[in-house]
């Protein structure tokens, strides 16, 4: 398993927008990141390709629970996501 992030990469740069920076708390391996920027082919669609991930993983763990005076809405976030794919040029 490996992190890197160096600022002015292309591995770097998909991990800042995707805001995945922390060594101790990452979500990609270097290995993945690559894989995406070579699937992706430039920085903005491997960014967006990432983004499409974590949005599968969000949705597999979203819920939605409304209880007497409670409103849990996990699904919320999931527009976040949708939003963050069009802008970096990915489809859903």
């Amino acid at each position: 398993m490996a992190f890197t992030y160096t600022v002015g990469t292309d591995r770097g740069r998909v991990r800042r927008n995707l805001a995945d920076t922390n060594s101790a708390a990452y979500v990609f391996e270097d290995d993945e990141v690559d894989d995406l920027l070579s699937e992706g082919g430039t920085v903005n669609l491997a960014s967006g390709l990432g983004f499409r991930v974590l949005y599968a993983d969000r949705i597999r763990r979203a819920k939605y629970v409304a209880l007497p005076g409670m409103t849990l809405n996990d699904t919320a976030a999931l527009e976040h996501f949708r939003a963050m794919i069009s802008l970096y040029g990915a489809d859903i």
